[in-house]
């Protein structure tokens, strides 16, 4: 895979200051379906992300199968995805929102620093937490388990589309997380969205400065409704 960092991508760039509530707004102003992930995922560890999609999708075990009898093929998937990643890339994996076993730990997390990729994101849960910050990963999650999920999921999507927390990923998708939550932008909607997303900005300063000479919050609303 390709490096995408805002350094080399125009589409990352646009999105390089702006707050996860700003891009909900503007997608919201321009009538875009709501991609923001639930609030189950949470940041758990690290920093401001932003970056492409890399999906890997996994299903509890039945009762009468394991992974060779669900895609054998796939045995080694989410190793063989982070391998691929690179400089920007975000890992995704989702879980049904299953989170009682750990689908992300240490061993992962070293080699994902190592190829650049910057963090996960998942509606389950990770474990080896406090190995994370040192990684310099950043981790968006519902929580942590001390359980391993190797042997209670399989894996049955490998870069393709998956939906985590409510929300359709695809692979190359764009991510943005921050305090306030993750969302997820479809790079053809991207210049809409970041232009909508900077003129808000534009007018929420103006609006802060208004009130900063004395204007009440009722006046600032009154002259300068953005939504």
């Amino acid at each position: 895979m390709s490096s995408a960092t805002p350094a080399n991508d125009p589409e990352l760039s646009q999105f390089e200051h702006l707050q996860v509530s700003t891009l909900s707004d503007a997608m919201f102003a321009l009538g875009l379906k709501d991609t923001a992930l639930g609030p189950s995922v949470r940041l758990l560890v690290g920093k401001r992300i932003l970056g492409r999609a890399r999906t890997i999708g996994r299903v509890p075990l039945p009762s009468n199968g394991g992974q060779q009898e669900i895609k054998p093929e796939f045995s080694l998937a989410i190793q063989e995805v982070i391998d691929g990643c690179g400089p920007g890339s975000i890992m995704v994996i989702a879980t049904q929102g299953i989170a009682t076993h750990a689908n992300w730990g240490g061993n992962m997390a070293t080699r994902a620093a190592a190829v650049g990729a910057l963090g996960l994101i998942t509606d389950g849960a990770i474990r080896d937490l406090e190995e994370m910050g040192p990684l310099g990963m950043t981790i968006f999650a519902q929580g942590t388990s001390p359980r391993a999920g190797h042997f209670r999921f399989a894996t049955a999507i490998r870069n393709e589309p998956v939906i985590c927390a409510g929300v359709l990923i695809r692979p190359g998708d764009i991510i943005v997380g921050d305090a306030d939550g993750v969302i997820v932008i479809d790079p053809a909607q991207a210049g809409a969205i970041a232009a909508k997303a900077h003129e808000l900005v534009e007018v929420e300063e103006e609006m802060q400065g208004f009130m900063r000479t004395g204007a009440t919050l009722q006046d600032a609303v009154r002259k300068y409704k953005v939504r």
